[in-house]
């Protein structure tokens, strides 16, 4: 007989915990089996050991197990590391897994920059060992910190409403994997706090302080004048603008899926190596054009043509097109897609 999760006691519970607990009960995941991604650093430090401290409470059979990954940019330092990693999580009885992965490989064959061939390979190591592993959720330790900088980093390069609802709270990295991230309302500040009544030590990368990345500058550069020189308010105002950005999408989205539904779009097993959709005019003229460009989007996801390229204008272009009853033009869109109309059908073929 599987052993029932205990209540915690949330008073007794320092502040970092208590966020950890209101955010992702333990209930939730006591009886499956999690995993923390560890870097060392004083978030992810912070997040395993508050984690700790909730299975502690309330028990439940699934394991607490750490995943660190050895990105080799940063030659010994980055191996010393994953050595650290070893070490805790040997003092605090936790099993680790150490993954590591070639970067710059990465790099030269997809060129979006060293940060997104980071964050990219980082994420498929991660997805790959917890399927491996059995495990349930992958627990990230992102904070409210990352969450105003992540929202002023896309505000700055021109973002639509869904890059400015900032970092969810969770994703589905693999039907049986879920990335969450329980930390968004704590602030780094108070994560230090927590290590420090604990006793327990964290590593500092140094590749946080290295300007010539964008969200370094960002981070020690931008932000500190914008509080101290226009608005010392500025993250709450961030932030605001996030759950703004949040509410008015899950509105437009729920226009965009109805429309869909009536313009006759059905979710099925789609090949990008070859395929073709059509949709029914009739319903697009009388949409927004926000509400069209949505659709859209929901389309190429759910059928997995490639977005990145897909930029406002193209998306704005496409929109118009289904939204004339009848037109000869064809658009040749980025990712090999042709946009044509046809017997009163939006034709989309590649």
């Amino acid at each position: 007989m599987t052993d029932r999760p205990q209540l915690i006691d949330k008073p007794s519970l320092g502040e970092v915990p208590a966020s950890l607990c209101d955010a992702w009960p333990p209930q939730v995941w006591s009886e499956v089996h999690v995993a923390v991604a560890i870097s060392g650093g004083c978030d992810s430090m912070a997040l395993l050991r508050a984690m700790l401290e909730l299975k502690e409470r309330v028990q439940g059979p699934g394991r607490i197990l750490a995943i660190h990954v050895n990105h080799q940019l940063r030659g010994a330092e980055s191996d010393a590391d994953a050595a650290w990693c070893q070490q805790q999580c040997a003092l605090l009885g936790v099993s680790l897994e150490v993954l590591s992965g070639e970067v710059t490989e990465r790099l030269r064959a997809e060129g979006d920059g060293i940060e997104a061939a980071a964050r990219g390979l980082r994420y498929e190591l991660l997805t790959q060992a917890a399927e491996k592993a059995g495990i349930r959720y992958l627990a990230s330790a992102h904070t409210r910190n990352d969450q105003v900088e992540t929202i002023l980093f896309r505000l700055l390069r021109g973002s639509g409403l869904q890059g400015l609802r900032g970092i969810p709270s969770s994703r589905q990295l693999s039907p049986a994997v879920t990335l969450v991230r329980p930390l968004l309302a704590c602030s780094r500040k108070s994560l230090e706090s927590y290590l420090s009544q604990l006793g327990q030590a964290y590593r500092s990368d140094s590749s946080n302080q290295q300007l010539r990345f964008s969200r370094n500058r960002l981070r020690h550069e931008l932000l500190p004048l914008l509080r101290t020189e226009h608005n010392q308010d500025v993250d709450e105002a961030l932030l605001r603008l996030a759950a703004q950005a949040d509410e008015t999408q899950q509105f437009v989205e729920l226009h965009a899926r109805a429309l869909l539904d009536e313009a006759g779009f059905e979710p099925s097993a789609f090949s990008t190596d070859g395929g073709e959709i059509s949709l029914k005019l009739r319903p697009f003229p009388q949409q927004a054009n926000v509400v069209v460009c949505e659709a859209l989007r929901l389309l190429w996801r759910e059928v997995g043509l490639p977005e990145q390229a897909m930029t406002y204008a193209w998306w704005r272009k496409l929109a118009e097109l289904a939204k004339s009853a009848s037109s000869n033009e064809v658009l040749n869109l980025p990712g090999n897609v042709r946009a044509s109309i046809s017997a009163g059908q939006l034709r989309l073929q590649w």
